[in-house]
């Protein structure tokens, strides 16, 4: 029964049978069928366009000469390569161009990669590293883009091939594999499987151009192993333009121009920058110079680690948007229409230095820079004679101490530098303006061998102890880096201690921010700027700093605004710093060295090339920044509640002409009948017409007119009084008339001025609008107007720049106390600006 059933059913009475056919069993037929197919497709594969290369089979078996295309000599054995490659890989193949690598060629290329193909050695553990999976999930990318390179190189897939094994060889890389593959009607496209990652490129033989790119990771902690890798700038970065950069032929082959970037990938940076010695990702070095695509030159000018340890970076730099400089076309000869004036092709290069990757100078723009160090401080001073300028390890003293020198009276200059090598040898030979004091009548020609200059080195003795309790005393002192200093000390307060001992009693104190305050900042104890605040608050919370001023300068070739403080000993320095622009110009006049006549046109060079009277003004207002910063601190100042005006207060304004438009009227008393001419104003009065609830604004517009005189006006007036003669009869117009006219001025001033609420600044402002004539009371309780902003029982911050900013607004406007009634007087407190009122 089970016999029967393994026969193949019979035909049904509606299928006919075949004439002369044969019966075919079709387990037979199917089994064949299988056989048949599985030979013609072993067959097939022999003569496929593929290669499949097995690990275990075929590792040391070179791929077979194609006819079209380029491809890379065999993997290694399995056994050697297990731990990087773990999948097989088919790589394609294409008809080989009469040029292209085959046969005996593949085997040249083959040696070259990894020596004698007999080599039992060729693949050994040493020439492929194994991956580690402790390795950081990080890595490095260079981009290159070159244009003016030969044509014929750039269709020539054999030299193309060349170039990158030659490439990935000095690189210290190992190129596991690659394929070339030549493109219709030119061009060509290359891949090299890396170790470490891949390289590829394209190239556009017509116009001259190939786009590359390497990226590589680290695949082994290992440092005998790291070792053989080279940094990817510059190294690797010359070795591209040097291999791939091949010059155009013809009588005028285009100029080479090579453009390239640097990033640090993954999530871990730090990890793959061991061939930099310092952390590049999101450095200025990385910024400037590393990361841009857009930079029609890089070049480096020096690169080397001090004996300090420190690292010192020089790049000479031109972006595609630069265009010709006046000195440039002078130079150059550029004439109008000359289409070079539209490119960067005779562009000098700016030149940039890096301090352990921080951007320290950029030479075209140091003047401005070290101006800015200089001139704000030391004309904050009344007679500045000793100066000290400390630079930590990301500070440069060259330059400033040729700013110092231009004060004639500065007789000691000490300078405190971390080594040598820095400030003699490689400023010497690639700064050179910096310590260029040639022009300055009665200085060396060479700024730091001027006999009043004092070099020191801190070799290995830390930052913060160079200042101490036995230090001499100082007029002034620069601080360049401040955060070297911080790090460097175990307690920043004791430090600021020192500085500010060292201090002589009308001292004053500049340091280098770094980059402005900007209003999208975080809370100033939060994020980069943590170390900053903490100094703030360090130096506002000692006693011997009498006024703390910020400010920024966005001229000195940093991308964003650089910021600065001065920290005055004594208040005083206010008045100074709030001179008037004029001010500032005679103090450069009177105190600063005179320049010998230029030798082309006969005239002086100005001794100051940036800072004048007018960029002083432009100090005296900390910008908005560093106020909204300071307001996000927490407790927040209560100053910050009187940044503006309040637009929900009532206004009430006094219309001298005519009172019914307005919310006062006035009463006069005179001291006889009104229509006698002598009569004289004994007393004015002022009304209200209105109830005016309590915080409204008091004669805004009047008091926004304040007469603004400084001490010096003062006395100016006070001398002119002097200088009068005897009374002459009658009323003529004399000396001794006019100074009476200034005595009554000077009552007035008395009468109804008060002193700035900024201590040191030496500043009154008069009323000479309507609140002029209200009444004056000696009791306060009397009083039903105040300040807008509360005069304080506590100390003020030294530290304020909602108080820097707003202090004339701080200074002039008046409030109701309490509501005030329709018909009721407005009487004022006399010594309403000084007397506080609350804690």
């Amino acid at each position: 029964m089970a016999a029967a059933q393994q026969q193949p059913p019979p035909l049904q009475q509606n299928e006919a049978a075949t004439p002369g056919g044969i019966e075919v069993d079709l387990r037979w037929y199917v089994t064949g069928l299988g056989v048949i197919m599985a030979i013609s497709f072993m067959a097939g594969l022999q003569q496929s366009p593929f290669s499949l290369v097995d690990h275990e089979t075929s590792a040391n078996t070179l791929m077979a000469p194609t006819a079209h295309g380029t491809s890379s000599p065999a993997m290694p054995p399995a056994s050697d390569r297990s731990k990087i490659v773990r999948d097989s890989f088919l790589v394609q193949q294409q008809p080989q161009p009469e040029d292209s690598i085959g046969g005996s060629n593949a085997e040249m290329l083959y040696q070259s990669l990894d020596g004698e193909d007999d080599d039992e050695d060729a693949f050994d553990d040493q020439a492929y590293l194994t991956f580690d999976p402790t390795a950081a999930a990080a890595g490095e990318h260079l981009l290159v883009d070159i244009e003016g390179v030969d044509a014929d190189f750039l269709d020539s897939e054999s030299r193309l091939a060349q170039a990158m094994i030659d490439t990935t060889k000095e690189a210290g890389l190992e190129l596991l594999s690659y394929h070339c593959h030549s493109l219709e009607p030119k061009g060509v496209s290359c891949v090299g499987v890396l170790l470490e990652s891949h390289m590829s490129f394209h190239t556009w033989p017509d116009e001259g151009v190939i786009t590359l790119d390497l990226y590589v990771t680290t695949v082994s902690t290992n440092t005998e192993q790291q070792a053989k890798q080279q940094p990817l700038v510059p190294n690797v970065v010359e070795s591209v333009k040097r291999l791939f950069g091949v010059r155009g032929a013809g009588k005028a082959p285009r100029p080479l121009n090579a453009r390239w970037s640097h990033e640090f990938r993954g999530f871990d940076p730090a990890a793959s920058q061991a061939n930099y010695g310092i952390h590049l990702a999101g450095s200025d070095l990385a910024l400037w110079v590393l990361s841009p695509l857009e930079m029609y030159s890089k070049t480096l000018v020096h690169s080397s680690w001090t004996q300090s340890n420190q690292r010192v970076d020089i790049w000479d730099l031109v972006e595609v948007t630069d265009t010709p400089s006046q000195a440039d076309v002078i130079k150059y000869g550029l004439k109008e229409g000359d289409p070079r004036l539209y490119t960067p092709e005779l562009v000098t290069p700016w030149r940039v230095v890096f301090l352990n990757g921080k951007l320290t100078v950029m030479v075209d723009e140091e003047e401005v820079l070290m101006e800015t160090l200089v001139h704000p401080a030391l004309f904050a001073h009344r007679r500045p004679e000793q100066v000290t300028v400390l630079a930590g390890y990301a500070g440069l003293t060259n330059g400033v101490i040729r700013e110092i020198l231009k004060h004639k009276t500065v007789e000691k200059v000490t300078a405190w530098q971390t080594n040598a090598e820095l400030v003699f040898d490689i400023a010497s030979n690639h700064l050179k303006t910096l310590n260029n004091c040639t022009l300055l009548i009665g200085r060396a020609d060479n700024c730091l061998e001027d006999p009043i200059v004092d070099l020191k080195y801190y070799h290995e003795q830390p930052l913060h102890t160079v200042i101490t309790a036995d230090s001499p005393k100082q007029d002034a002192m620069i601080i360049l880096d401040y955060a070297s200093f911080m790090k460097s000390a175990d307690d920043v307060s004791k430090m600021f201690q020192l500085w500010m001992d060292s201090l002589t009693s009308e001292g004053v104190l500049l340091i280098e921010l770094g980059q402005a305050a900007a209003i999208h900042d975080p809370r100033p104890d939060l994020g980069v700027h943590a170390r900053r605040e903490e100094m703030m608050l360090a130096l506002d919370a000692l006693d011997d700093v009498g006024a703390m001023l910020v400010f920024e300068e966005a001229h000195t070739g940093a991308l964003e605004p650089d910021g600065f403080l001065l920290v005055c000993k004594h208040a005083s320095c206010r008045q100074r710093w709030y001179a008037r622009s004029d001010q500032v110009e005679f103090q450069i006049y009177d105190r600063l060295v005179k320049t010998i006549k230029e030798y082309e046109k006969g005239m002086r060079k100005p001794v100051l090339a940036y800072y004048d009277g007018t960029t002083q003004r432009s100090y005296q207002w900390p910008k908005k920044g560093w106020e909204t910063v300071y307001c996000k601190r927490e407790p927040t100042p209560w100053e910050c509640a009187y940044i503006h005006l309040n637009q929900y207060a009532e206004f009430h304004e006094f219309n001298v002409t005519h009172e019914n438009e307005g919310s006062f009227r006035m009463e006069i008393k005179y001291d006889r009948p009104e229509d006698d001419e002598d009569a004289e104003i004994e007393e004015t009065r002022v009304f209200a017409t209105t109830n005016i609830p309590k915080g409204s604004y008091i004669m805004a517009e009047h008091l926004a007119n304040s007469l603004m005189v400084t001490s010096r006006n003062l006395e100016g007036l006070v001398n002119n009084t002097k200088m009068g003669s005897p009374e002459p009869k009658g009323k003529v117009d004399t000396p001794k008339s006019r100074a009476t006219i200034i005595e009554d001025l000077l009552e007035f001033i008395d009468d109804h001025g008060h002193a700035s609420i900024m201590e040191g600044s030496e500043q009154f402002y008069v009323e000479v609008g309507g609140s002029a004539l209200i009444r004056r009371s000696e009791k306060m309780e009397e009083a039903n107007i105040e300040p807008w902003v509360p005069r304080r029982r506590s100390p003020k911050p030294k530290y304020s720049p909602v108080y820097e900013r707003h202090r004339m607004s701080f200074d002039v406007f008046i409030v109701a106390s309490r509501d005030i009634k329709k018909g009721d007087e407005i009487v004022m407190y006399k010594d309403m600006w000084t007397a506080p009122t609350v804690d």
